[in-house]
């Protein structure tokens, strides 16, 4: 074995900040890369310098949020599956209807102004057309009358012409969000094959991102059971995606420790650094290894986040939760066999990093969201930078102060159970000096009737000896011997 050279780092607070600035750049540039926009779609090629393009122009705290809230959308589906029966024109519930014609368009103010997606059937009651818009209100206003003005002014007559003008029923269901409005839509040209819809809709790769998760929600449309496992997919999928930024971040990490050594002098041969660069990511593999709960971050994130829209709305917040609430399990876990030293440390670091995290973590879109008049396309990484250095002071200087504080509680705590466990103790005493003295009383009881007994028993005899009367007196005296010698001659 060669000779083993100490490594050289930065001080324990420059090291916090750049490790944290690390995990956040990587967190958004990870979100880009599976939020980016698709600039070749169908390509039979890939494009890596096109896909890094997508990537950086898709990296922002905004994109790391709509990935982890892409339950949502799986949410409302699969719920509307079951309640509103989306999966065929046949079963689905509409939320309402309008009548329209040329004549009379006033109907079209009974549409709601948010996304949807309406289905226009002709004078005859037969499907004539389906489509989904943002607005749906707006769609018919703006959009398909005028349309159908213009058209009629050219000589041009507009798709829905004819159904306008004998007048039509328009039914309609209100959405959630473009994406689920896209996706059903599709779903229902598809299966019900409208004359006027010529082409069918999210067919082939898409290019635009919520054209492409619609397409996911789209391909699953049909029955709830087949948007479960589609859902199930993606939450998997989410881990997946949060285990390779754990081992990818990691692998940074040790990168910038070794660059760190170079610049401030170390002498380690390049063997010697390759081995510590892997010695760092098998800890990380075997921390996953021994916490396997740690897997389940990226699906508790993906279903907390589409059943509460309170935590969806702040940043991380979901998985700053889930690490908040495995290390107080941890925590609990091994509180029994740990010392008290190792306690206090324990609980400083759940307590003091997670706390932290959560409040930078949250500021970080809103420091992102100021800086990207000032700095345009850096402020995504900028704010990386900004946030890391507010969490690395704040916890840095919470992890002096707040020691003495758990420490007090720590003892306050053990104290407190020390003295429960002597008053236990002594509640137990008291219990077994009382079982005692109930036994001696039953003991004096048994012993008072016995004597008792006794004495009726002594009365009852006396009482037979005070009634006997002797048959003739006895002289006592003519019995001795002595008055036998002397009356012999």
């Amino acid at each position: 074995m060669g000779p083993q050279y100490e490594q050289k780092s930065l001080s324990p607070l420059a090291c916090l900040i750049v490790d944290r600035a690390i995990e956040n750049t990587n967190r958004k540039l990870i979100a880009g890369f599976r939020n980016k926009n698709n600039s070749r779609p169908n390509a039979k090629k890939a494009d890596p310098l096109t896909t890094g393009k997508d990537t950086l122009a898709a990296t922002s705290a905004q994109s790391a949020m709509d990935v982890a809230n892409r339950g949502v959308a799986w949410k409302e589906i699969l719920l509307k599956s079951l309640s509103a029966g989306i999966g065929s024109l046949a079963t689905l519930q509409f939320d309402g209807e309008i009548n329209l014609s040329a004549a009379d368009a006033s109907g079209t103010s009974k549409l709601p102004d948010k996304p949807g997606v309406y289905v226009v059937y002709d004078a005859s009651g037969n499907l004539a057309y389906i489509g989904d818009s943002t607005n749906m209100r707006q769609r018919w206003q703006d959009g398909h009358l005028n349309d159908h003005k213009r058209g009629n002014k050219k000589g041009e007559p507009y798709k829905l012409s004819e159904q306008i003008e004998a007048g039509c029923k328009i039914k309609f269901i209100t959405m959630d969000s473009a994406e689920t409005a896209a996706a059903l839509e599709a779903h229902l040209i598809k299966t019900e094959k409208p004359p006027i819809n010529s082409r069918q809709e999210l067919h082939q790769e898409q290019g635009i991102r919520s054209n492409i998760e619609a397409k996911k929600l789209k391909d699953t449309l049909g029955n709830a059971t087949d948007v479960a496992l589609g859902a199930g997919k993606e939450a998997l999928k989410n881990s997946g995606w949060q285990l390779l930024e754990q081992l990818s971040s990691a692998a940074i990490m040790a990168i910038k420790d070794e660059l760190v050594d170079v610049f401030m002098g170390g002498t380690a041969r390049l063997k010697q650094r390759v081995e510590r660069f892997l010695k760092k990511i098998w800890a990380v593999i075997e921390k996953i290894i021994e916490a396997p709960l740690k897997l389940l971050n990226g699906i508790v994130e993906f279903i907390v986040n589409a059943l509460s829209k309170a935590i969806r709305q702040v940043y991380n917040l979901a998985r700053n939760l889930f690490d908040l609430a495995h290390g107080a399990w941890q925590l609990y876990k091994g509180a029994q066999s740990m010392s008290r030293e190792e306690l206090i440390k324990k609980i400083v670091e759940t307590v003091v990093v997670s706390g932290t995290l959560v409040l930078w973590d949250g500021l970080e879109p809103v420091i992102e969201s100021q800086l990207i008049p000032l700095t345009g396309v850096a402020a995504p990484y900028i704010s990386c930078v900004l946030s890391a250095i507010g969490f690395g002071l704040c916890s840095y200087h919470l992890q002096n102060l707040v020691p003495p504080i758990v420490a007090y509680l720590v003892d306050f705590k053990t104290g407190w159970s020390e003295s429960l466990e002597a008053k236990r103790e002594a509640a137990l005493q008291l219990i077994k000096v009382e079982e005692n003295e109930w036994l001696m009383a039953e003991g004096l009881i048994e012993y008072a009737h016995s004597v008792e007994a006794t004495a009726k028993e002594v009365m009852q005899h006396r009482e037979r000896l005070a009634r006997h009367v002797s048959v003739r007196a006895i002289d006592f005296s003519a019995l001795l011997p002595t008055n036998r010698i002397m009356q012999e001659p």
